[in-house]
């Protein structure tokens, strides 16, 4: 691993217009440091967060969509970690996608659906990682990211990263960070949290994208009038960590529990 960057970045898509909010991706990435390896986006930013729209703004992947997230990371020097409705054979997944300049190095499908979510989608049913030079990276999507186990398996597959693409509301503000560091905390690692800014479809999201590092601290976190915040992932930062808090050597994990 080398001391390289990461990037979260938040902003608000519009409805259905997945071309707009792909110019918006573009955009943001663009602003990046150099040094920026990869970047998370929030959840289902590619059409916004709607339900109602799912059925007819589902991408296959890798696809079209996917095709146009390649060109972006060939174009800014960045790999992209992007949320999308996935259709695949007759199933719907909320998905999370890992692109390189060479196209989709990695999915993930949300394994824990909230609320209505249930009605739209399937349930994933395992996790996905994705080799890059600053490390393995896990996948996660906002309401998984309340379930330990699911971000422990990474831990125990040795993951020096997870990227957490979100639609948190601000009613549950509090919750967002606090559950980041946790998880940087319990899996001694990186934690690369993407919100949604702004309101869609009637729900208020609390932005507050953040970086934690692996001992539970918040490295980076963008703030008002910033829609991307970066930081840099250090090889000694965890081991050091890992040394002062030796969790993983300690756990006696069972993948059958």
């Amino acid at each position: 691993m080398t001391n390289r960057q990461v990037a979260t970045c938040q902003f608000e898509p519009v409805i259905g217009d997945t071309a707009s909010n792909l110019s918006s991706i573009e955009k943001l990435a663009q602003t990046l440091p150099d040094a920026v390896e990869f970047a998370v986006f929030p959840e289902l930013c590619v059409t916004g967060y709607d339900l109602d729209i799912v059925p007819e703004h589902q991408n296959s992947v890798p696809g079209e969509t996917t095709k146009r997230l390649a060109t972006v990371a060939r174009n800014t020097g960045k790999d992209l970690v992007v949320g999308l409705p996935e259709g695949a054979d007759e199933s719907v997944y909320n998905s999370l996608v890992y692109v390189s300049e060479d196209g989709v190095e990695a999915t993930y499908r949300k394994r824990k659906l909230w609320g209505e979510e249930a009605k739209r989608f399937d349930a994933g049913t395992g996790p996905a990682t994705v080799e890059t030079p600053i490390g393995r990276v896990g996948l996660l999507l906002c309401y998984d990211l309340n379930f330990p186990e699911l971000s422990l398996a990474y831990a125990n597959d040795d993951c020096d990263l997870l990227a957490v693409s979100a639609a948190w509301r601000q009613s549950f503000e509090r919750d967002w960070r606090l559950l980041c560091r946790a998880r940087a905390l319990d899996g001694t690692c990186y934690v690369v949290g993407s919100n949604h800014a702004g309101t869609q479809s009637g729900r208020r999201h609390a932005g507050e994208s953040c970086i934690a590092g692996p001992r539970g601290d918040i490295v980076a976190k963008t703030t008002d009038g910033t829609a991307t915040a970066a930081a840099t992932v250090s090889a000694e930062t965890l081991v050091r960590a890992r040394r002062k808090n030796p969790v993983r050597r300690s756990r006696e994990f069972d993948p059958e529990q």
